[in-house]
């Protein structure tokens, strides 16, 4: 919605002042008031054209030729509906509150610019995951788009139609789309669009725990640089709230435009899960905040382009607290099961039991199974991020940093266990030779990423890597040995193994034959099962295996 001011004339004024109003805020129509502001109608080009042939002239009051019948809208009404009036009749729309004052307008140049999106060029800032797999989605139902990065050797990788990390099915599309409906760059001013994407990464500072915004800071301050009128700016990365706000000076600073009426500012967070984000990008509610509501209305035609559920939150920050929400809740009811595992084996209960039969039916309860912690690039960082506004707001955080803690202990804990087992058979962990089944952050959906893998901080806090190797049916051999163990076949790591962890939960390892590949190993040996992967009383009864398992005995 535009505002009122730049189409309000009052009754009283001349046929001259009207012109050079309608001159002024190029539109074609303008809202009469009288001295107190209040609706007396409308008057157009058309109206002083015919004023004039009838004998006007420039000094006389627009009075007598305002029009008492005209088309307006209610402030209720949001651009999707006032949009269905707009013609080439009614080419401005006031819109009226309750007690029929205009407080803005709807020009029929929002309608054009509203409707043809897909005839924008979109440039995405940051090739990583988020950026790289909106890319293809977009490219795929028909846009154009840039793919802006800095790393050349990335960009050479994806024009070959390669992608570094595992996304199923994103290769396949890569091949449809590179050169055909996107283009990769590391020169921005190449890339030019009409819609910017920030997707850029906002990881935690770990000597602060502070979110490090500078590259999102920096991805503004280069938009600002090629910024031209009508353009919208989208942050889809992860950011304290406030964040898009403090951006505003720089975008203007930088493009000498005006936020709201030369260019248009939203928050679009990324809401995919990896291992299934083509998916969901066409699938999930797409959640949206705007500077205004203009902002918000071309942004969510952009998204409506890929799903058909597209909530407005009504404002950036509304939206940018929405993405810390999602991750730190979940965070959250990980750890409640986390923090619960301790005390089962203390107890002498298994958990994972206990969580089935209280979810068994019982439509109020959808408690997790335990896990050797949780990590990945999001659910790691953004506790943090929103611990961080409780702190701007001298709030303390207590709830959602306490979580967080629990599940980062969640990988010393296993080394603990993993310690006593093997002291328990008589060996030594820093000489065993110990097996790791699964380094990616998570196993389902299944995906190659090690970011913050609960996996690679275990092998961290492990005392030798020297004697350790893993097997991971999805992260390549290459980024395995890049951790300095040795990259084996499942095969290959059970023989021999004093020790074998599971640390993920991929779904191939249910088909294992577990019971032919623990006789190969070095006996008596251990065997921990961190997803209760399989029936314990089984593993139990393998001949010189001593089991292990979260959450029970």
């Amino acid at each position: 919605m535009r505002k009122a001011s730049r189409i309000i004339i009052r009754q009283d004024e001349t046929v001259e002042d009207a012109l050079k109003q309608l001159e002024r805020s190029q539109e074609r129509l303008l809202v009469c008031v009288d001295e107190n502001r209040k609706l007396k109608g409308v008057i157009n080009d058309g109206d002083i054209r015919r004023a004039l042939l009838k004998g006007a002239t420039l000094m006389s009051s627009i009075k007598p030729y305002i029009q008492k019948k005209f088309s307006y809208v209610t402030e209720q009404c949001g651009m999707n509906d006032a949009m269905k009036y707009m013609s080439n009749r009614v080419n401005v729309l006031p819109v009226l509150d309750h007690n029929d004052c205009v407080v803005g307008f709807y020009s029929l140049k929002d309608k054009e610019e509203f409707s043809d999106i897909k005839l924008k060029k979109v440039t995405i800032l940051g090739m990583g995951y988020v950026g790289l797999t909106l890319a293809v989605a977009l490219s795929d139902v028909g846009f154009a788009v840039n793919g802006y990065d800095v790393d050349e050797d990335l960009l050479g990788a994806l024009r070959a139609g390669k992608s570094r990390f595992y996304e199923k099915g994103l290769e396949k599309y890569l091949d449809n789309v590179v050169g055909k409906g996107i283009t990769f760059d590391s020169h921005l001013e190449n890339v030019k669009g009409n819609v910017y994407i920030i997707t850029v990464g906002t990881p935690i500072i770990k000597s602060t725990m502070k979110p490090n915004i500078k590259y999102a800071m920096k991805a503004a301050a280069d938009i600002a640089q090629i910024l031209d009128k009508g353009d919208l700016v989208i942050l889809r990365s992860t950011v304290p709230v406030g964040f898009c706000r403090d951006i505003i000076p720089i975008l203007e600073k930088g493009s000498k435009l005006k936020v709201g009426r030369d260019f248009y500012l939203a928050y679009a967070p990324e809401r995919t899960t990896e291992g299934q984000a083509l998916k969901e990008l066409r699938s999930n509610p797409q959640i949206i905040g705007g500077y205004d509501e203009k902002s918000k209305e071309l942004a969510a035609r952009l998204f409506n382009s890929l799903t058909h559920s597209v909530i407005d939150v009504e404002s950036l920050e509304a939206a940018e607290m929405c993405k810390l929400i999602d991750n730190t809740y979940r965070d959250h009811i990980f750890a409640f099961a986390n923090q619960l595992a301790p005390l089962a084996e203390k107890i002498g209960v298994d958990l994972c039991r206990l969580i089935d039969a209280v979810n068994h039916g019982y439509s109020r309860n959808s408690v997790p199974r335990p896990s050797p912690g949780v990590g990945g690039a999001c659910l790691s960082k953004d506790p943090y991020i929103l611990g961080e506004v409780f702190r701007k707001h001298r709030l303390n955080p207590s709830l959602v940093l306490g979580a967080r803690k629990v599940n980062e202990k969640g990988p010393i804990l296993v080394r603990n266990k993993l310690k006593k087992l093997l002291s328990s058979v008589g060996k030594d962990i820093k000489k065993a030779r110990i097996l790791l089944v699964g380094l990616a952050f998570k196993g389902k959906p299944e995906t190659s990423d090690l970011r913050d893998s609960t996996s690679v901080w275990f092998l961290d806090c492990l005392p030798s890597k020297t004697n350790v190797c893993a097997y991971d049916p999805i992260v390549p051999k290459r980024e395995i040995e890049k951790l300095g163990i040795e990259a084996v076949s499942i095969e290959e790591g059970f023989k021999g193994a004093d020790a074998v962890v599971f640390l993920n939960n991929h779904a191939s390892y249910v088909d294992l034959n577990v019971f032919e590949l623990a006789k190969t190993m070095h006996r008596p040996a251990v065997f921990i099962d961190t997803w209760h992967l399989f029936e314990p009383s089984d593993i139990k009864q393998i001949k010189g295996i001593k089991y292990g398992g979260l959450g029970n005995v």
